[in-house]
């Protein structure tokens, strides 16, 4: 049974999710962090081994462990609550890289489904930035959309293109939408 105000927002690595939850925070709505990005900071920060260049399969299985915490935790904010990524894009991800994925965390994920519409940030050149973190060109970083997003798809979700406009507009767009999804 899935939380029907749980929205992901996922897509391309660069493609102004993280700044669309920031505004969205902004503005008063529950925000889930990105798992993978929260975990490669802290692990930075207390000279920790648990980072993807060290040992991808535990690296991940962090990352699907994180996930379903947050949905969890999730549970006791206002809602609706917005995600930066979520469960299903991990198995995604763990496929194209060829890692084990452990049956409990399928189950698990189950047992989490998120709100029926999942919004999706198409890669986007013009605003793509290289930094301490996003180290990877467009091009890879516009590889990875499609595992991204085809779990979601697989398991039955609706995807919404969020339009390449300004920040505003996309907090317009993904509120408009949750009136009439």
């Amino acid at each position: 049974m899935g939380c029907e105000k749980f929205y992901v927002i996922t897509g391309a690595s660069g493609a102004g999710k993280s700044t669309l939850l920031n505004a969205l925070s902004e503005r008063g709505f529950s925000v889930m962090p990105e798992a993978a990005l929260s975990i490669v900071h802290e692990q930075e920060k207390c000279g920790g081994t648990l980072l993807p260049g060290t040992n991808l399969q535990a690296f991940m299985n962090a990352v699907v462990a994180r996930n379903i915490k947050a949905y969890e935790a999730a549970k006791s904010l206002p809602q609706p609550v917005f995600f930066d990524r979520g469960i299903p894009e991990c198995f995604g991800h763990m496929e194209l890289l060829n890692l084990d994925i452990n049956p409990e965390f399928i189950e698990e994920s189950k047992a989490r489904r998120y709100a029926a519409t999942v919004f999706v940030a198409e890669p986007w050149p013009e605003i793509y930035v290289c930094d301490q973190w996003r180290r990877a060109p467009f091009e890879r970083a516009a590889r990875s959309f499609e595992p991204t997003v085809l779990p979601y798809v697989k398991e039955g979700y609706r995807t919404r293109v969020l339009p390449k406009v300004t920040v505003e507009r996309r907090v317009a767009f993904v509120l408009e939408h949750l009136r009439t999804d």
